[in-house]
């Protein structure tokens, strides 16, 4: 009998054991209780700071910055989506996804925070700190994961790739923020330039 033969029937044979674990099959190496685990924490992470960028945005109120208003709710859209992808690995993989929101703040990397009306230099920090926070996570659960859980890894990396973006669009509005306050005087008064 042909090799390739006996590793279809090898393949087969496989994939029949446990039936019940779905996409789930031997070949995965991952210690899933852990991945499950870090899932559930990258996910009340996400639905924090959606929740943030959410309450940040409806902080603002200057008619001049809707555009960031609304990059910060399109933000707090692609965190919830995230949660969503997440939740439903963690699922696939035969565990629960943990949405209960008197554990969500315990599991959150990424505090949350609130500002007064118009305290856009710290809102605008705050985000990117968070940002930052799951930037670092992301990276680091990648290289945890490395090839035991081909699936997991890919996911991680597209939302890390996406986690990115976002850090990189707040420190361009940090930028921004920053000079705008350093050419605003007591009570919003433009300073004098020489």
């Amino acid at each position: 009998m042909p090799r390739s033969a006996l590793r279809e029937r090898e393949v087969r044979d496989r994939a029949l054991l446990d039936l019940d674990d779905g996409p789930i099959t031997p070949s995965n190496h991952a210690d899933l209780t852990a991945v499950a685990r870090l899932l559930n924490a990258l996910l009340a992470s996400m639905i924090v700071a959606s929740l943030q960028y959410d309450h940040h945005a409806l902080l603002i109120r200057a008619p001049s910055d809707r555009l960031f208003v609304e990059f910060l709710h399109a933000c707090a859209d692609r965190d919830r989506g995230t949660a969503r992808l997440l939740g439903t690995r963690v699922r696939q993989l035969g565990f629960v996804a943990a949405h209960d929101p008197e554990h969500l703040m315990a599991r959150s990397r990424v505090p949350f925070q609130s500002f007064p009306d118009g305290d856009l230099v710290g809102i605008v920090t705050q985000n990117l700190v968070g940002a930052r926070i799951l930037v670092q996570t992301l990276q680091e659960s990648v290289r945890w994961g490395g090839d035991d859980d081909p699936t997991t890894r890919r996911l991680l990396e597209r939302l890390l790739e996406e986690k990115e973006a976002q850090a990189d669009a707040l420190s361009a509005q940090s930028a921004l923020t920053s000079r705008a306050a350093s050419a605003t005087g007591p009570l919003g008064s433009t300073k004098a330039h020489p």
